[in-house]
């Protein structure tokens, strides 16, 4: 029995020396972190030689380590430009489509846009086509994706897609190059985009192309007015010379009604008058007014036939006239309740009529207009209101 228990002896020994072999490593951080941290031994204990790092394999790991963040972001931004790996660029396109606007599909000015009550966006010109066609038509005015109601005083602006309309990057009109600051742009279309517009270089002496500048070179190079003989110049520059002139007329009435005995001037609200079913006629007509002792009242009219629609202005005097009375009037827009697009919508244009007991309505005029857009502006407005200048000659 004593003999087993001797040759068991050293097998016992070699099984604890192992186990402590093994488990001693697992065991050694737990020693550490309960041992005093005054004492000397702990100070000069070292890692093994094989799990030492060199600086190579640190700077490797911050590399990789890099690397991984980097990735990290790149699909962060990714997620929320709303698909995996698209980051700045897909952000940007779909902030694009949820701010352009919802007739036209075009990315409104920072300044110029509205939302309906439901926050659909858009730009201040379809916005005035809409109340414009919803006043002709006689119909509410809504908008064209939730159909809630729409007038011209109700819309606003929000702050936020102000400033995201500012942030987001712009695209030439003409040559489509992206621009991140909209201040490029306009320097951009002024000097250098080669879609812009220019003139012939030849265009004193009378030659009426125009077109982008890519092609202007071509057709200098083709233009025939160089070679045209001195009399032919001398014809051209004589036409000219008459072009001027008669853009020179509205100053010189302008002249001749400030030469006017009597000058007076108002600030018309314009009302729509009663419209029979299906016609295709509206009317305008301004309150009755005082002037040079008579009674007036401006009277405008919109016919529309197709998809074109005109406005016609005609001066009526309601009261009979002891003396004929020759008249000069001007039609505007007031600057006091018009917007900064409003104000010259109106080309300046000088109407004459004598009025007396026979002949107390002018003759209608076509109201110069500069465009549809003015049309739609002028029919959007939420009170009409014209500026009507009156001069009287003796």
């Amino acid at each position: 029995m004593l003999s087993v228990v001797a040759l068991a002896m050293p097998l016992v020994l070699v099984l604890v020396l192992v186990l402590v072999l093994v488990h001693g490593h697992s065991e050694i951080p737990f020693r550490m972190s309960n041992a005093n941290p005054n004492d000397n031994d702990s100070d000069n204990e070292q890692p093994p030689a094989a799990k030492r790092q060199r600086l190579s394999d640190v700077a490797s790991i911050d590399e990789r380590t890099l690397n991984e963040i980097s990735t990290t972001v790149d699909s962060s931004e990714g997620e929320v430009g709303g698909s995996s790996g698209g980051g700045v660029s897909d952000l940007r396109e779909r902030l694009h489509s949820l701010l352009v606007c919802v007739v036209c599909r075009e990315l409104p000015k920072p300044h110029d846009f509205y939302q309906c009550t439901h926050g659909h966006i858009m730009c201040d010109d379809c916005r005035t086509a809409v109340l414009a066609a919803a006043i002709f038509n006689g119909t509410g005015a809504c908008c064209p994706i939730c159909r809630s109601c729409i007038t011209s005083h109700d819309q606003k602006q929000n702050l936020l897609v102000r400033q995201t309309l500012g942030e987001l990057p712009i695209s030439c009109p003409n040559c489509n190059e992206h621009f991140p600051d909209r201040k490029d742009l306009s320097s951009h279309l002024e000097f250098v985009c080669e879609g812009r517009v220019v003139c012939c270089k030849y265009h004193c002496l009378g030659c009426p192309w125009k077109g982008p500048h890519k092609d202007s070179v071509a057709h200098d190079s083709d233009c025939g007015f160089p070679q045209q003989q001195g009399k032919e110049i001398l014809d051209i520059l004589l036409n000219v010379e008459n072009k001027e002139l008669e853009a020179q007329k509205p100053v010189l009435q302008l002249h001749r009604v400030l030469s006017a005995s009597q000058v007076e001037f108002f600030t018309l609200r314009m009302n729509w008058t009663h419209r029979s079913e299906g016609s295709q006629l509206r009317t305008l007509e301004s309150e009755t007014i005082r002037a040079f002792e008579e009674n007036w009242v401006l009277r405008l009219r919109l016919k529309r036939v197709g998809e074109i629609i005109t406005v016609s202005c005609q001066l009526l005097l309601l009261t009979t006239p002891q003396v004929s009375l020759m008249v000069d009037h001007l039609i505007q827009t007031p600057q006091s309740v018009c917007s900064a697009k409003q104000l010259h919508d109106i080309r300046p244009r000088i109407y004459r009529h004598i009025f007396d007991a026979n002949n107390k309505s002018a003759k209608r005029q076509e109201l110069p207009l500069a465009g549809r857009q003015a049309l739609y502006r002028l029919c959007a407005m939420s009170r009409i209101q014209l500026r009507l200048w009156m001069f009287l000659h003796f």
